[in-house]
C-alpha cells in the first residue's frame, strides 16, 4: 500500500500539533492523544491502521460531548483549525484520506442498508444475536463497516446530522484532497451503481406475483415499476439533464400511485405480513434513491449540504437498525399491526352509529342483548357453584359465554364493549390518508361516534339485564320456592364486585385485554379467509355436485360475511371462562369483569337476598364496580386497537399525543356529541379505510393519491 510518510514525518506531526496549544496544555494526555492519532494516520502505510487511527480522531473530536442534543464542538473545531493554520499538514491529512477513498467500497453501504431481503424473525434474531456476541471479521474495504465503528449509536449520528451547515461544509473541505480530481471517482461510481441497484430492486419486488395480482392490470412493460428502473438507467446516461429528471420524477410519483392502489386492493384481497414488508421496502427503497438522486445531480438542488446530509442519515440509521434486535422486533411489530389493521373486518360494524336511526337500532339490538345475557349469566352462576376442575370450568364457561356471543350475532344483538374488529382499521384509515387539522377532526368524530354508540350499548344492556335477571330471579323463586342463589354466593358476588375491596380494577383491565384480543383474532381470520379464498373455494366445492351449487354460493356468502364475528366470539367466549381457570390452576389470583355479565350476577345476587340486597352499602359500592368495570373495559380496548392503528403507520407519540389532546378538549367544548348523536338527520362524513374501499369496485376506480398522502408513503413521520 502506497504511504505519506516521505511527505511528513510522525515526530514533525506531533510538533506541529503540540505547539498549536498553549505551553500549560501540550503536556495533557488529550493533545498528546491528538498528536499521536494524527501522526499515525497520516504516515501509517496500512490501511487498517489508518482507519484506527481515522476512528481514533473522530472519536477525540466528541470526547466532549455532554449530551446526545448538545452542539458543543470546540473539539472539533480546534482539530478543524490545527488543519487551517498549517497547510502542510492538511495536505497530508488529504492525501492519507484520498488513500482510504481509493480503496474503500460503498455500493453494500447505499444499495441494501435497511433494504436487506426478508427473512425468518427468530433466524434473523439469532444472527444479530451471534454477531452482538461474536462480531463478524471486519473487512476494512467496506464503507458500512467503517461507518458502524464511527457511529455505533443513534446519538452519534444524531449529533452529526445536527451539526451547523457551516461546520459541516468545512468538514468536507477538509477532508476532500487537494489537486486531486479522481479522490471521489471510486465513490461517485458506486453511488451510481447503488442508484442502478435499487432501480432494479424496486422493479424486482414490484413485479413480483403477490404485487402484480394487486396492481393495475398491463404487460410487464407497462408496470411503473419496471419503468422506474428505465428511468433510472436514463438518467445516469445522460447526467441527470433535466428532461430525464423530471420523467425519473414522474416515475416515482406513478410508483407511489401505485403503492397506493395496492394498498386499496389489500382491502378486498387480504394481507400477508410479507406483502407488507415488500410494499415497506419499495418505499424506503424509492426514498433512498430521490436522496441519491439529489447528490449524485447536484445542478437540481437548492441545498446540497442539506441532501448530503439526509442521505448519510437514512443509510446510517438504516445500517444501525441492521444489526439492532430491537429494531428487528419493532419491525416486526409494524408489520403485523399493519398486516391486522390493512384489513378492514365487515363483521359488527353495527356497534358504531353514524346516524339517529342507526343510534336508535344500536338501543334496541342493546337491550335484547340485555335480555340474552340474563341466561349467559344464569348459566355461569351455576357452573361457578358446581365446583368443577379448573379445566372443566374453563370449558364449561368459555362454552356459554361463546355460544350466547354467536347468537348475539345471529340475532342482530349487541353486547356492551365488544369491540369490532372494524375499530383498528377505521382508525388507522383516518390516520393514513389525513394530515393537520382535518385529521384532529376526523378523530374526533369518530372517537365520538364510538362513546355514544357503546354508552347506548351498554345503558341498553343494563337495563335489560338488570330487569331480566330480576324478573328470572322472582319466577324462579315462585317456581321452586327457593332463591336461584343461596345466600353465601350472592355475598361473593358482591364482594368480588368491590371496586376498593378486590381486584376489580385489574380484572376489567385485563378484560379490556381480552376484547382486544378476539377482535385482533377476528380480523386475522378474516383477513386468512380473504387472502386465501376460502369463501370461494367453499362455493366451488366438489361437495356442490351433491347438494347444489346454489347452496353452496350461499354458504360461502354467509362464511365471507360472519366468518370474522364467530371467531371473535369464541375467542372472546373462551378467553373470558379460561383466564380465571388458569389463575385458580396455577394459583395466581385472575378472573376477569364484563360489565353486562357482571352487572347480570350482581342483579340476580341482589333479587336473591332480598330485602338485605343494600346491607352495609354493599350495593352502592358495587355500582361504582361497575362504572368501573364499563369505563376500563371500552377504555382499554378501545386504546389499544387505536395504538395498534397509529403505530402501524408510524405515527410519532408527539403526534398521538396531540390527537388525544384535541380529542378532549373536543369533549370539553361539546359533551353532549360524546353522549348522544346530533340531532341533523345527514349521515356523516364517512372517515373508515372501509367506506373508502367500498364505494366503487377497485377495477373501476383507482384511487387518487394526494400530496400529503405521498408524504406517509415515503415513511415519513406524521
Amino acid at each position: 500500500m502506497e504511504t505519506v510518510a516521505g511527505a511528513l514525518s510522525a515526530k514533525e506531526i506531533r510538533e506541529w500539533v503540540t505547539n498549536f496549544f498553549p505551553p500549560e496544555k501540550r503536556s495533557s494526555a488529550l493533545v498528546r492523544s491528538l498528536a499521536g492519532d494524527l501522526a499515525d494516520f497520516i504516515t501509517t502505510g496500512d490501511l487498517s491502521t489508518r482507519l484506527d487511527a481515522f476512528v481514533a480522531l473522530k472519536e477525540w473530536t466528541t470526547a466532549d460531548l455532554s449530551s446526545p442534543n448538545s452542539r458543543d464542538t470546540t473539539r472539533l473545531r480546534t482539530m478543524l483549525s490545527i488543519m487551517d493554520a498549517n497547510p502542510a499538514l492538511c495536505a497530508g491529512f488529504q492525501r492519507a484520506v484520498s488513500l482510504i477513498l481509493h480503496e474503500v467500497r460503498s455500493v453494500t453501504l447505499f444499495a441494501e442498508a435497511g433494504l436487506h431481503p426478508r427473512e425468518g424473525l427468530w433466524s434473523e434474531a439469532a444472527r444479530r444475536l451471534v454477531r452482538h456476541i461474536l462480531p463478524s471479521a471486519r473487512e476494512d474495504t467496506d464503507l458500512a463497516k467503517l461507518v458502524s465503528r464511527l457511529y455505533p449509536t443513534d446519538e452519534t449520528i444524531e449529533r452529526m446530522v445536527n451539526l451547523p451547515d457551516a461546520v459541516f461544509e468545512h468538514i468536507v473541505r477538509i477532508l476532500s484532497p487537494l489537486n486531486d480530481s479522481t479522490a471521489w471517482e471510486n465513490q461517485i461510481a458506486d453511488l451510481t451503481q447503488a442508484f442502478h441497484l435499487l432501480g432494479v430492486h424496486v422493479a424486482g419486488i414490484g413485479l413480483s406475483p403477490g404485487m402484480r395480482e394487486r396492481s393495475h392490470q398491463g404487460t410487464i412493460e407497462e408496470s411503473s415499476f419496471y419503468q422506474l428502473q428505465q428511468a433510472t438507467a436514463e438518467l445516469v446516461r445522460v447526467k441527470g439533464s433535466a428532461p430525464a429528471m423530471e420523467n425519473w420524477r414522474q416515475n416515482v410519483h406513478r410508483c407511489r400511485t401505485e403503492l397506493n392502489f395496492v394498498h386499496y386492493r389489500m382491502e378486498s384481497t387480504g394481507v400477508s405480513t410479507s406483502l407488507v414488508f415488500d410494499i415497506g421496502t419499495i418505499e424506503r427503497a424509492i426514498a433512498r434513491m430521490e436522496s441519491i438522486a439529489d447528490v449524485l445531480f447536484t445542478q437540481h438542488s437548492q441545498h446540497p449540504i442539506a441532501d448530503v446530509k439526509r442521505l448519510l442519515d437514512d443509510v446510517m440509521n438504516a445500517r444501525r437498525e441492521d444489526m439492532s434486535l430491537r429494531a428487528l422486533f419493532s419491525e416486526n411489530t409494524e408489520l403485523i399491526a399493519r398486516k391486522v389493521v390493512e384489513r378492514t373486518g365487515e363483521a359488527g360494524e353495527h356497534y358504531i352509529a353514524n346516524s339517529r336511526k342507526e343510534y336508535k337500532m344500536i338501543w334496541w339490538a342493546s337491550l335484547g342483548g340485555g335480555l340474552l345475557t340474563v341466561f349467559t349469566a344464569a348459566i355461569k352462576m351455576r357452573i361457578v357453584e358446581a365446583d368443577f376442575p379448573p379445566f372443566v370450568e374453563g370449558m364449561a364457561a368459555g362454552t356459554n359465554y361463546a355460544v350466547s356471543f354467536i347468537l348475539l350475532q345471529v340475532l342482530h344483538l349487541a353486547l356492551a364493549t365488544k369491540q369490532p374488529s372494524v375499530t383498528a382499521a377505521t382508525f388507522a384509515g383516518i390516520v393514513r390518508t389525513t394530515r393537520g387539522k382535518a385529521r384532529l377532526e376526523k378523530v374526533a368524530e369518530f372517537v365520538s361516534r364510538i362513546s355514544r354508540s357503546q354508552l347506548a350499548s351498554a345503558a341498553g344492556n343494563l337495563l335489560a339485564v338488570c330487569a331480566g335477571c330480576v324478573a328470572f330471579a322472582g319466577l324462579w323463586h315462585l317456581i321452586f320456592g327457593h332463591p336461584f342463589l343461596e345466600v353465601g354466593s350472592a355475598d361473593h358476588v358482591y364482594h368480588s364486585l368491590d371496586p376498593i375491596g378486590s381486584g376489580t380494577m385489574f380484572y376489567a383491565a385485563l378484560t379490556g385485554v381480552v376484547l382486544w384480543v378476539s377482535a385482533l383474532a377476528g380480523g386475522w381470520f378474516e383477513n386468512f379467509a380473504t387472502f386465501n379464498c376460502v369463501p370461494e373455494a367453499i362455493a366451488q366445492h366438489r361437495l356442490g355436485l351433491k347438494v347444489g351449487r346454489e347452496r353452496m354460493k350461499k354458504m360461502a356468502e354467509k362464511v365471507d360475511a360472519n366468518i370474522s364475528g364467530w371467531v371473535t366470539s369464541i375467542v372472546l367466549g373462551y378467553l373470558l371462562g379460561f383466564v380465571p381457570a388458569f389463575g385458580k390452576f396455577f394459583g395466581i389470583p385472575l378472573d376477569v369483569r364484563h360489565v353486562t355479565l357482571s352487572t347480570g350476577t350482581l342483579a340476580l345476587a341482589a333479587a336473591s337476598l332480598g330485602k338485605n340486597w343494600v346491607r352495609e352499602g354493599w350495593f352502592i359500592n358495587t355500582l361504582f364496580g361497575i362504572a368501573c368495570t364499563f369505563v376500563l373495559n371500552l377504555g382499554v380496548s378501545f386504546m389499544i386497537a387505536a395504538t395498534v392503528g397509529m403505530r402501524a403507520y408510524g405515527i410519532t407519540k408527539s403526534a398521538q399525543l396531540e390527537l388525544w389532546k384535541y380529542t378532549a378538549l373536543s369533549f370539553l367544548k361539546s359533551p353532549r356529541r360524546f353522549l348522544i348523536p346530533p340531532a341533523a338527520t345527514t349521515e356523516p362524513e364517512q372517515s373508515s379505510a372501509h367506506d373508502a374501499a367500498t364505494a366503487a369496485p377497485a377495477a373501476d376506480r383507482p384511487p387518487q393519491i394526494t400530496a400529503e398522502q405521498t408524504g406517509e408513503m415515503t415513511g415519513k413521520s406524521a
